[in-house]
C-alpha cells in the first residue's frame, strides 16, 4: 500500500511519536521511511545582528544531523529500511510545510506522516500549525500523529 513513507522530523516528542507510528506502518508495508529534517534558517534572519545566518545555519545542521542520526538507529534496530535527508529551505519566504511538500513529491512518497502539537485557541492562532499546513499544501496523503497530552 505505502511504499515510501517519508517522516517529518525536529527532535520533539511529538516527532518521535510520528517515526514510532510511520516505523509500524513501514514494517506491516514492507515499506522504505525516509526521515527529513527541514532547517528553515530564514526564519531566524530578522533577529539576527550579531551572528550570521551561516552560523545559525551551521549550529542547525549539527542538530539535525543528531535528530536524524537517532531516528536511523531506531528504524535499523526495528529492521525498517530507511534513509534521512536534511532539507533545507531553498528561498527566503518558503515556509517548512512547503519545503516537506516538495520532498515529499520529489522522492516521491506515497504518504507523509507528521506529528501535531495539537493546539487550539489563541495559541493556535499565534502559533500556527506546520502539520496543518502540510495538510493544505502537499498532494500525498498526510497522517497527523498527535502528542500526548500532559
Amino acid at each position: 500500500m505505502f511504499k515510501q513513507i517519508l517522516v517529518a522530523l525536529d527532535g520533539s516528542e511529538t516527532a518521535n511519536l510520528a517515526l514510532d507510528e510511520a516505523m509500524t506502518l513501514a514494517k506491516e508495508c514492507g515499506s522504505i521511511v525516509r526521515g527529513i529534517y527541514v532547517i528553515d534558517a530564514y526564519s531566524f534572519a530578522p533577529q539576527l545582528e550579531f551572528i550570521s545566518l551561516q552560523e545559525v545555519a551551521s549550529s542547525i545542521r549539527e542538530e539535525a544531523s543528531g535528530v536524524l542520526a537517532k531516528a536511523k538507529k531506531k528504524l535499523d534496530a526495528a529492521g525498517v529500511i530507511s534513509e534521512t535527508k536534511i532539507v533545507e529551505t531553498e528561498v527566503s519566504g518558503e515556509r517548512i510545510a512547503q519545503a516537506i511538500a516538495k520532498e515529499a513529491n520529489s522522492w516521491p512518497a506515497d504518504l507523509i506522516v507528521v506529528g501535531t502539537h495539537g493546539r487550539r485557541g489563541f495559541s493556535h492562532f499565534l502559533l500556527g500549525s506546520v502539520a496543518e499546513s502540510i495538510v493544505r499544501v502537499a498532494s500525498k496523503p498526510v497522517l497527523l500523529i498527535r502528542g500526548k497530552e500532559s
